[in-house]
């Protein structure tokens, strides 16, 4: 009996040290901005513009959805995440 309570209190407490250990961390809030509107993107050209301005990921997306025309938009980390 004593040796299935030690072996529970064992359990209890690595489960407990390791919800202490695991850091608590924040994802840092994802924001998009448009680059260059009006102008045809150029995937390597889109990257690296959004790269050297915002430190982001550039992608080129079409705009308005379902047309050829394709711009520019930069997505990069704006800040910590909102406050609930």
């Amino acid at each position: 009996m004593s040796r299935k309570l030690f072996s529970s209190f064992m359990v209890l407490v690595v489960l407990f040290s390791v919800l202490l250990i695991i850091p608590k961390t924040e994802a840092q809030k994802r924001c998009r901005q448009e680059l260059e509107p009006g102008k045809q993107c150029v995937l390597a050209n889109c990257r690296e513009l959004c790269f050297k301005k915002l430190k982001g990921f550039g992608s080129c997306i079409e705009k308005p959805p379902g047309s050829a025309k394709y711009t520019c938009n930069c997505f990069y980390n704006c800040g910590p995440p909102g406050v609930f």
